[in-house]
């Protein structure tokens, strides 16, 4: 299958703005304007090839045809924006994930980390769940959503995807914002959810 790559200007994203102040009965939601966007689908192109390089002002559309998980993308992506903080939910974590971002945080390319995880993580992969409960700053909800975020002085980031930070052979998608007002909505949104959760 050849890699779709093209660039669409103008594309209008909105969704409706609803009660953002009421977290628990109606929905948040962000306007975004025109934007530019980059579209990536090739099953046999690696992570590098596949996503290439972020730039600002331009969203990374993209299908994973199981070949890299979440961190492993940002880890990728870490490689272009230098250090950065990092926020993160997911659904389940692999061992090799969590030593892959704790690698991270020891070489300071992360500066820091938490993380949101489903409940259900605790009963469901209790030998993960102790490795990064005793090596993270992380907080439990009822949480189905996978996303990430990260920034510095230069970039904030936010990546909103299908994939956990787990190895998956499925098919996944994604996408990569570099649009500070999706990434500041999606911060003010996941740090009341961190502030609101369990250990």
């Amino acid at each position: 299958m050849p890699t779709l790559l093209t660039n669409t200007k103008n594309i209008k994203e909105s969704i409706i703005k609803l009660s953002p102040e009421n977290k628990t009965n109606n929905p948040d939601s962000v306007v975004t304007g025109n934007s530019i966007n980059n579209f990536s689908a090739d099953p046999d192109v690696t992570l590098i090839n596949s996503i290439g390089s972020i730039e600002q002002n331009k969203n990374t559309h993209y299908y994973s045809y199981g070949n890299f998980n979440l961190a492993r993308l940002l880890m990728h992506i870490i490689k272009q924006t230098g250090p950065v903080h990092a926020f993160m939910t997911s659904y389940s974590f692999s061992n090799k994930s969590i030593n892959a971002i704790q690698n991270r945080l020891e070489d300071k390319q992360l500066l820091s980390f938490k993380v949101i995880i489903d409940n259900r993580v605790k009963s469901m992969s209790p030998k993960p769940f102790q490795l990064l409960s005793t090596m993270f700053n992380y907080r439990c909800t009822s949480i189905h959503a996978k996303i990430a975020l990260l920034w510095n002085d230069n970039w904030k980031i936010s990546i909103v995807t299908s994939q956990n930070a787990t190895d998956n052979p499925k098919l996944e998608r994604g996408i990569i914002y570099t649009d500070p007002t999706v990434f500041d909505f999606d911060h003010k949104i996941l740090t009341n959810e961190f502030n609101n959760g369990t250990t």
